[in-house]
């Protein structure tokens, strides 16, 4: 037995509206924008046909029509740079998610996630050819191995995005919210430093897109009257920062251990567990010999210890972004709009008291 095949449903227009509402489309489409045109003046009467019509044929404007005539979906669209979208807790990136949906609903907008094509290593925003947030108003960007070719293409299509962290990209100026990492950082080295510690070391593992962490450390050893042996500086960076932790890890340990350091700030925590492993069988008892300040926002804890970490206004970042995106959106001529959050510090306990001063004897 043949199955009747039946045609695609077609899209309901303004013309079935209109028809519908005996009305002309013109009508149609003042009362669905809320927008007068010329010297048309429409009746009550009229108005309501025209809604009861758009309720009856179950009506929907199409998002990429308003656009091209200047009005808003309500839409923002959010994409993002690493593998997977963060839609679970533990993601570092998920509480950023968790902050632009609260100021999208309190806005009063929804949210398109845009996924792009996962088939390749890196994420693509024009994996299909054509801006991927197009149907949106406008555009969020957030994760760390950003395609910098197609954040300068978004720019030059005059699409408004705003990045969630601070970017700094060749030959444009973008819109971003971001946290404070420097003041954060050099806040922290301070604290360190009244506690007791001189030696205080900085261990760079990867390289930072905007190395304000490395800035805020460098700033609070001037500041301090440090000098180099009693700040140093440790190059742990390899080719791949995120493979073989148990290999980093220990190569850490050395390398801390060895620089005489009583307190280290780490950019990362990946490696922690075996570096902790490490320092103690090299004979560092940890936190009482070298403290540990992390400058990641993980909520570590490592040997029953919680770390004390620098804590990232994650949340307070997506909703900043949503609220510098919507002044874009309303105003284009606007921008670059860029604002840096204070970080805050998540007390643990891996950050203790230095070693004791002895007075010079007289």
């Amino acid at each position: 037995m043949a199955v009747e095949q039946r045609p695609p449903r077609r899209r309901v227009s303004q013309a079935d509206v209109a028809k519908a509402a005996g009305v002309s489309p013109t009508i149609v489409s003042s009362v669905i924008n809320n927008k007068s045109y010329g010297s048309i003046r429409i009746g009550d009467l009229t108005r309501q046909r025209v809604l009861d019509a758009v309720r009856e044929l179950g009506y929907v404007p199409d998002p990429v029509a308003r656009r091209m005539t200047g009005h808003t979906n309500r839409l923002i669209g959010v994409f993002t740079y690493e593998s997977v979208f963060p839609m679970r807790a533990h993601s570092f990136y998920h509480e950023f998610l968790v902050g632009i949906e609260q100021a999208a609903e309190e806005a009063d907008h929804d949210l398109l996630l845009v996924t792009g094509s996962r088939r390749e290593r890196q994420p693509s925003l024009y994996a299909r050819g054509s801006n991927g947030l197009r149907l949106a108003d406008g555009g969020l960007l957030f994760g760390s191995a950003e395609n910098t070719d197609e954040v300068v293409r978004l720019t030059k299509e005059g699409f408004p995005f705003v990045v969630v962290g601070e970017r700094n990209y060749p030959g444009i100026e973008a819109s971003y919210a971001a946290a404070d990492y420097r003041r954060g950082t050099a806040a922290l080295v301070h604290r360190a430093h009244e506690l007791g510690h001189r030696r205080i070391a900085f261990a760079q593992s990867y390289d930072d897109p905007v190395p304000g962490r490395l800035a805020g450390f460098l700033q609070a050893k001037a500041d301090l009257a440090m000098s180099a042996d009693d700040a140093p500086v440790l190059d742990l960076r390899t080719a791949d920062p995120w493979a073989e932790p148990e290999v980093q890890g220990v190569r850490a340990a050395r390398a801390i251990v060895n620089s005489g350091a009583t307190c280290v700030l780490l950019q990362g925590g990946f490696w922690l567990d075996e570096f902790w492993a490490e320092a103690s069988r090299l004979g560092v008892s940890l936190p009482h010999d070298l403290s540990i300040i992390l400058l990641r926002s993980e909520e570590r804890s490592v040997d029953g210890w919680p770390v004390t970490e620098l804590d990232i206004p994650r949340n307070e970042m997506g909703r900043e972004a949503v609220r510098i995106l919507l002044q874009l959106i309303d105003d284009p001529t606007l921008g670059p709009l860029r604002r840096r959050l204070p970080c805050g510090v998540r007390e643990g306990a891996t950050l203790m008291s230095g070693p004791r001063q002895v007075p010079a004897s007289t």
